[in-house]
């Protein structure tokens, strides 16, 4: 309400500061330093373990390490580029003078594939399993369970799914911003029309393959485990988490005076709903999930929680609670709290490092256990290891990879203007009003 109907469409160019970029380094320095003097530093003695199995935990943790926080990332990337293909299918116009930050944290998406992949080949291939306890030699023909999953747990399949599945959706990112910056050059509906087209068909088959994507990097650490709400509770994980990013990252624009009558407060309020709307969502399937397995009572279910609500991660796991939905709820629910940026940092702040906990709880436990061989004693052949704390590989390796993911996100931001000037629906954004 309030706004002129005069629209000033001008080139607006993003700079990426040297102060932004030595920001970028030294995180991506220092956590690689302190990640290094982690792994060098971590001798482990674990009670009850053998000199031999104490030997493994090493590498396991460096893996299990890089896999988590470079998964956390990059499902970040992922679930902005689905939200980019929503908004497009949806015909949504308030989105578009903020599009070009969407645009940019789907940059990370080659980057966070391939420390994925890497992970995944070299725990399969190298370490013969790494932290995939049915990859181990052996383990699939004496599990009985395990031995029913061959068909899809193979490690050819395997790398094959992960492969395919990420390249695809980092070249839809790709071309999404490719259409999106030809569209400013030529006009018209063309290029509109082809990002339409190839939303409707990512949409469709990232629903599939997002599924099929987290079975495989988290679920299948601990491949006895099962659970049919994971994939969703994944995807509003990342989701809170790109949302988060969105909103924080419009906020530093406008604040370095970028989209000045552009992106407005009622963007930020559009935004800050997101974030809070996609944290409750979180919380919803997060207690779906917990209530179905707590009441059901099923030991093949229940062994997922054990360790997390009752043994060594426990700490982790009610923090969880506290970061992705006390906080949030009780200091996002209002409607000025979403247009104050001091708030809005604080909340971003606990939401972030919350989900990145999430990420470290839903892959770190069964990353971390030990494969032994499978007798009447022990019929799953898993010794469990308890948690080994958030340590210098853990934090290390999130300096790493946040301080990529800044370097990324800013270099593509600097390559196109900073808000789609020849978007059909760039007017109405502009002059978009929540209304109350």
């Amino acid at each position: 309400m309030g706004h002129s109907t005069t629209v000033q469409i001008r080139e607006e160019k993003f700079i990426f500061t040297d102060k932004a970029k030595r920001l970028a380094y030294i995180l991506m320095g220092a956590g690689l330093l302190l990640a290094l003097i982690g792994f060098f530093t971590y001798h482990p003695h674990v009670e009850g373990f053998s000199d031999e199995q104490n030997h493994h935990l090493p590498i396991k943790r460096l893996l299990a390490s890089i896999l988590f926080n470079g998964y956390f990332f990059f499902i970040i990337a992922s679930t902005a580029t689905a939200f980019l293909a929503i908004n497009q299918l949806s015909n949504a116009g308030w989105y578009v003078a903020v599009r070009r930050v969407i645009e940019a944290v789907t940059g990370f998406m080659p980057y966070g594939a391939i420390a994925v992949f890497a992970v995944v080949f070299l725990s399969l291939v190298v370490f013969h399993g790494g932290i995939y306890h049915w990859a181990h030699d052996g383990v699939m023909d004496a599990d009985p369970l395990l031995a029913k999953k061959t068909w899809y747990l193979n490690k050819s399949f395997f790398l094959a799914r992960v492969g395919l599945f990420a390249a695809f959706w980092t070249w839809c990112a790709a071309m999404f911003r490719k259409y999106s910056r030809n569209e400013d050059e030529i006009g018209g509906l063309e290029n509109f029309d082809k990002t339409f087209r190839l939303s409707a068909a990512f949409m469709v088959i990232f629903g599939f393959t997002f599924s099929m994507f987290v079975w495989d990097i988290a679920m299948s650490t601990d491949a006895h485990w099962y659970s049919t709400i994971f994939t969703i509770y994944n995807f509003a994980s990342g989701w809170a988490s790109a949302m988060t990013v969105i909103y924080l990252l419009t906020w530093y624009l406008r604040s370095n005076g970028y989209l000045q009558g552009i992106a407005s407060d009622e963007h930020m309020h559009d935004l800050g709903k997101w974030v809070f709307a996609v944290s409750m969502f979180w919380t919803y399937m997060w207690t779906a999930q917990f209530l179905l397995i707590w009441y059901a009572n099923i030991p093949e279910e229940v062994a997922y929680y054990e360790p997390r609500m009752f043994g060594s991660y426990k700490f982790s796991f009610y923090m969880n609670l506290v970061l992705n939905f006390i906080l949030p709820f009780f200091f996002f629910m209002k409607r000025g709290a979403k247009r104050n940026l001091q708030v809005g940092i604080f909340v971003g702040a606990c939401i972030l490092i919350g989900h990145w906990n999430d990420m470290y709880l839903a892959i770190m436990p069964g990353a971390m256990n030990l494969a032994t061989a499978v007798t009447g004693e022990n019929p799953t052949g898993i010794i469990e290891t308890p948690s080994q704390g958030v340590g210098l590989m853990e934090i290390g390796f999130l300096g790493l990879f946040a301080g990529l993911f800044l370097y990324v996100v800013m270099s593509t931001l600097a390559k196109a203007n900073t808000y789609p000037t020849k978007h059909p629906f760039l007017k109405e954004s502009i002059l978009h009003d929540t209304g109350v």
